[in-house]
């Protein structure tokens, strides 16, 4: 009876740890090693045609390329020495990232919006709020 109760202990416990590893690996790691490196050229290869930002210092609904722009004037002016994501989920066709972001002259506090468009993920929505 014990050695029954143990096994099953463990079972669960294998799916359940297998389950959080397979949830801690869907926010798409191109998009944390741009966002590490504060490469905007490499995370606006994960934009959507449009898409929303919404910084301390500017917000709206840019094209692909003007995102770019806007996240290298975001960059430049914060430099990364430390990014990681926090939370992270899914709903339907889109994913969220919720993430801290320190540079050398702030925190931030990022949260990335992304639909699933011809199998791949792409960025809608890029939301950054000091902390």
């Amino acid at each position: 009876m014990k050695t029954r109760i143990f096994l099953t202990a463990v079972l669960v416990l294998t799916l359940l740890f297998t389950a959080i590893g397979m949830f801690a690996a869907a926010f798409p790691n191109e998009i944390l090693k741009a966002t590490q490196s504060g490469n905007a050229s490499d995370l606006a290869a994960n934009f959507n045609d449009k898409v929303e930002l919404i910084l301390p210092e500017k917000s709206g609904v840019f094209s692909k390329e003007q995102a770019q722009f806007v996240m290298k004037e975001f960059f430049d002016s914060h430099r990364p020495t430390s990014f990681q994501i926090n939370h992270e989920g899914t709903r339907d066709n889109s994913a969220y990232g919720i993430g801290t972001y320190v540079s050398s002259n702030g925190k931030y506090r990022f949260y990335f919006l992304t639909k699933n468009v011809n199998g791949k993920t792409v960025i809608i929505q890029i939301r950054i709020d000091k902390e």
